[in-house]
């Protein structure tokens, strides 16, 4: 599990991967440095075999405060190197693109993804959120689409993300508004599963989701989260089929299948190999 960063660390727990943005003291907010390094942190976790599901969460008070303005920001464009407007503007569009590739590959990680979220998660935080498969949170936590606040308009994510999350109307409230929400409200639209009492009762509980999960068939899991990210663009006739092509070559085959069999007529828990 090689992976090396000054501003975004791993760690494994048992069966459980941790991801941490870890800029406490700007509360994560989100430099170049840090978001191109989470594809390959989340490569790194994925290749280590006894890992089975991920948390991302944020060292210190906050989640993230959003996207670093103050060290790279929205000027980056103007440092680029261009011999038109037009060729400057296609420098940043492709700045852009990797950006929102590096916040994709949260929802395109072969494994499920926790996002634990306490304290400020705004901007740039909601679009980590939104790319992960699921998402808890402390009481202390406040959740804002603050792109208009700011003028501009969200491009990494959240837009297309969100309205897969919560209602037309709650969508259009938070990104339109750029307004502050509490992590009741959060959870009350559905942005979040769970709140809890205080930080640390958040990592613990999703200490514990992510060891269930982990728990179950590492295939069977890997595989149900592609059927469910490949049926996002697909009709039910398609996805359905792809479904039971892929059950029938994986599932269907695996030794984790006979294990899961075996274990529940013995009446004990079973001992997945993830073949």
């Amino acid at each position: 599990m090689s992976f090396s960063s000054n501003v975004l660390s791993i760690e494994k727990q048992g069966q459980v991967g941790i991801v941490w943005l870890d800029r406490e003291s700007k509360y994560n907010a989100l430099s170049t440095e840090l978001w191109s390094a989470i594809p390959h942190a989340l490569d790194a976790l994925c290749e280590d075999g006894e890992i089975g599901a991920i948390i991302l969460a944020g060292r210190g008070k906050h989640f993230c405060a959003g996207i670093d303005l103050a060290e790279d920001g929205l000027s980056q464009h103007k440092k680029a190197k261009a011999r038109s407007k037009a060729e400057a503007n296609i420098q940043q569009l492709g700045n852009t693109q990797k950006f929102q590739q590096a916040i994709s590959a949260l929802a395109e990680c072969a494994l499920p993804v926790i996002g634990v979220v306490q304290g400020f998660c705004l901007g740039a935080g909601v679009d980590l959120i939104t790319a992960c498969d699921i998402r808890i949170a402390s009481a202390c936590s406040v959740f804002s689409v603050r792109e208009t606040r700011l003028g501009l308009v969200a491009d990494v994510g959240t837009l297309q993300r969100l309205p897969k999350i919560l209602n037309a109307g709650h969508v259009a409230e938070l990104a339109y508004t750029g307004k502050d929400i509490k992590a009741d409200r959060a959870e009350k639209i559905g942005l979040v599963n769970d709140v809890y009492e205080s930080a640390e009762a958040t990592m613990e509980a999703g200490m514990a989701l992510a060891q269930e999960i982990a728990g179950n068939s590492p295939m069977a899991v890997r595989g149900t989260k592609f059927i469910l990210r490949q049926s996002e663009n697909l009709t039910d006739e398609q996805s359905l089929m792809i479904n039971g092509m892929y059950t029938m070559m994986t599932s269907l085959e695996s030794n984790d299948l006979q294990e899961g069999i075996m274990a529940f007529s013995e009446r004990r828990p079973a001992k997945f190999t993830g073949s």
